[in-house]
């Protein structure tokens, strides 16, 4: 019989894998990718983190393989987002602005997710006391899926370049973290989630991004 933290992580990974594979499928129709490169990006998107993350914990093979339930979800959901673009084309490309709005949420809550749920899987292996390890396990399991999505679309991987994306991934890898003693999994899953949701979501807002270097951010040199 399954406890109310195993129902709750279980739902976690249900739902995050729709979001990611929405937001796989979104951005391969917007690079003019045929139906498999939908397929595939929706796909990797909702999968490849966790799959790099089994990998790094001596799981093999990965947990997509031996519950391939997950994969069916992440396909199908790709499927009917190509099916919707394909039957309202106009509607589609003609918003891409409230299209790529739409996506970004998909994308915070699947990050929100699967950073949590990153974590807990390093905690669950027995790495609990190894804090490094556990959040970098949430990044890789929140941001791996979409790193692998943009190498394999020729793009420069969001998370190297999007506003304070890996940061949101560790601030609510890190709040789950703290808080699952104190406040107990449940409130500690939805705190994590939430923080980074909102980080991301005021980061779209209000343009926030870390410091980077550009041609005309540069001064000329004293002389």
């Amino acid at each position: 019989m399954n406890t109310l933290p195993e129902t709750l992580f279980t739902a976690l990974e249900a739902v995050g894998t729709v979001a990611f594979a929405v937001s796989g499928a979104t951005v391969a129709l917007q690079r003019k990718l045929d139906i498999f490169g939908v397929l595939l990006l929706g796909l990797t998107t909702a999968l490849g983190g966790g799959c790099l993350r089994d990998l790094l914990l001596g799981k093999t093979p990965p947990v997509m393989f031996r519950e391939p339930l997950y994969a069916i979800v992440a396909l199908m959901t790709a499927l009917i987002v190509f099916l919707l673009a394909w039957f309202c084309r106009g509607g589609f490309f003609g918003h891409m602005v409230l299209i790529d709005r739409i996506n970004n949420v998909f994308d915070a809550l699947g990050l929100g997710m699967f950073s949590v749920i990153g974590v807990r899987a390093g905690i669950a292996a027995g790495y609990a006391e190894n804090v490094f390890l556990c959040l970098f396990l949430g990044l890789l399991t929140g941001v791996g899926g979409g790193v692998l999505r943009d190498m394999m679309s020729r793009e420069i991987p969001m998370v190297l370049c999007r506003r304070v994306y890996a940061i949101a991934s560790i601030a609510g890898g890190a709040a789950y973290f703290m808080l699952r003693g104190p406040a107990g999994e449940s409130a500690a899953v939805f705190a994590g989630v939430f923080t980074v949701f909102i980080i991301r979501m005021l980061a779209t807002h209000y343009r926030w991004s870390l410091p980077r270097i550009t041609e005309d951010s540069q001064t000329e040199p004293r002389k």
